[in-house]
């Protein structure tokens, strides 16, 4: 232990002991100031930090991370229609830094009551949605049902929304959906559920439904049928190609046949001889008969196929002049096919990240080697920059917090160490006597400041630690969420940023003591001695 060190600790424990003056106030000040700062440091970090995460999870738990969409789209309120069978989908979420991908549409609307209309944008949402966010979101009542019969019609509403349009969890609403200025058809949902984020993007905007409602009113795909008409003659049914969605351009096939169009078209239900017929005459016997027809446009919409199936039912003979014919008096029509095509597209994809901090090099990779031509990826921080930069600016507001507590802690140290200087005034004396340079001296004191701030430090980091680990476990300082997006405090301790401000503010400090530890240079050997 060299000699500086050795004297600095000995005035350290004589001051702690008590045996020093009225530099010991000075000093427990300078401590007390010390950790003040500190304690105010971290929370003022991690409170910032906790903000910052809770609020970039809100919005990308509401909107994910990246989300792929048709490179025509110009409105984030409605979705142009996208392929759900992509080479990317769903084996995305193998890639290194993906956790999830998922697939939605969004439509605007109009919320409709007896007393009150209210816009929303309405978020579709298949099964394979990540339900964790909006079940930890939710205030009351369920989720929409996604694909059940049982619950076709529900909706899941903003708690905003609620409160201005006063309807709760049960209640049936009436939502216009906006295809464009000339098509708005009403639906009718149930309230299942309600949401808070707090997020004013989110809440004042987006209500959920299952994305089968948009699928079918946005008719990105197709529909075909096939009418049936009643027997005629007792061996012919007229049948009718029918379509729907698409662009209404249709070209209707009958594979196994030679009809075309889509008609009316009479076909007979029988065609071939069998000899045991009732009366031992010959006719002909009625079959099943089944027609297909698929349907496609001019949009290179995925095609739909309709299937029937004509059984006869009731029959009758009839005896000619050639032989015994059988009559088919009623059918029993049985239909099949795909069920249309509509829920094989999309409004586009949402990512979901494992780290938000990957966003914008993930964005990059997805777009630059996943994606087809035609389509886009376009980054959270792109679709809500406001958000980002006020985040952002919040950095802004810690520096200078961290600022003016080192300040205040250079301040607070400068006037302890002239005190202790002042005090030690005879030892400095005696030192100089004895050989000990100008040098040396300083870094006594320069070493005993470091003590004092290592103290102050610590008891800084225990304080501020200590009120921050209570805030996480009971929650004991609250706020309006409509004002500030969280309920509570939130505050993410993390070691790094704890340790990178206890280094900083030591080293900080000690050398804005340089300066102030030069006034041992001033003091004469002889006067010092004098007076001691």
């Amino acid at each position: 232990m060299g000699l500086a060190h050795f004297i600095a600790r000995r005035i350290v424990r004589g001051s702690s002991s008590g045996s020093t003056g009225f530099s010991r106030p000075i000093v427990l000040i300078a401590v007390l100031g010390i950790v003040v700062g500190m304690a105010v440091m971290i929370l003022t970090v991690g409170i910032t930090r906790g903000f910052q995460r809770e609020v970039r999870a809100k919005v990308t738990g509401a909107a994910a991370h990246l989300q792929i969409a048709a490179i025509g789209q110009t409105d984030p309120k409605e979705t142009l229609r996208i392929p759900i069978q992509q080479s990317f989908y769903p084996s995305l979420d193998t890639v290194p830094g993906i956790a999830h991908i998922q697939v939605y549409a969004t439509r605007p609307g109009i919320i409709e009551t007896e007393n009150d209309i209210e816009g929303v944008v309405l978020k579709g949402i298949g099964a394979d949605y990540d339900t964790r966010f909006l079940r930890k979101h939710l205030r009351s009542g369920d989720l929409p049902a996604i694909g059940d019969s049982l619950r076709p019609i529900d909706l899941l509403l903003s708690q905003h929304h609620a409160d201005r349009l006063r309807i709760g969890v049960d209640d049936t609403i009436t939502t216009y959906l906006v295809r464009n200025r000339e098509d708005i058809r009403p639906r009718r949902f149930r309230v299942c559920g309600v949401y808070q984020t707090g997020l004013e993007q989110i809440d004042h905007n987006l209500a959920f439904v299952d994305i089968d409602h948009l699928q079918r009113f946005a008719q990105w795909g197709l529909k075909a049928e096939i009418g049936v008409g009643e027997v005629e003659y007792g061996r012919y049914v007229t049948i009718e190609g029918r379509a729907f969605g698409g662009d209404r351009i249709y070209t209707f096939e009958w594979p196994g046949t030679d009809l075309e169009g889509p008609g009316p078209h009479r076909v007979q239900l029988y065609d071939r001889h069998v000899p045991d017929l009732p009366h031992g005459a010959l006719g002909k016997a009625p079959r099943d008969t089944v027609f297909t027809l698929v349907v496609s446009d001019g949009d290179n919409t995925i095609p739909d196929t309709a299937i029937v199936r004509i059984t006869p039912e009731s029959l009758s003979y009839m005896i000619g002049s050639l032989g015994t014919d059988v009559v088919v008096n009623s059918i029993k029509v049985e239909r099949g096919g795909t069920g249309g095509t509509y829920d094989r597209y999309c409004g586009g994809f949402e990512v979901l990240l494992d780290r938000f901090e990957d966003v914008m090099a993930m964005d990059d990779l997805v777009y630059s080697r996943y994606l087809p031509p035609g389509l886009r990826s376009l980054s959270v921080r792109d679709r809500f920059p406001e958000i980002f930069a006020w985040l952002e600016l919040l950095d802004k507001n810690v520096l200078v917090i961290i600022v003016l507590m080192v300040i205040v802690a250079i301040i607070n140290m400068t006037s302890a160490l002239l005190i202790i200087i002042l005090e030690r005034t005879p030892m400095i004396g005696t030192l100089k006597a004895l050989g000990a340079t100008n040098g040396t001296i300083r870094r006594i004191f320069l070493i005993d400041a470091a003590y004092i701030l290592g103290a102050g430090i610590l008891l800084g980091d225990g304080l501020g630690i200590a009120l921050a680990m209570a805030q996480q476990r009971f929650g004991l300082v609250k706020l309006p969420v409509e004002t500030y997006y969280v309920e509570t405090v939130v505050i993410d301790l993390d070691l790094l940023p704890i340790v990178a401000l206890n280094l900083g503010t030591l080293l900080v400090c000690v050398l804005a003591l340089v300066v102030p530890s030069m006034l041992v240079t001033r003091i004469a050997p002889a006067k010092a001695i004098r007076f001691a």
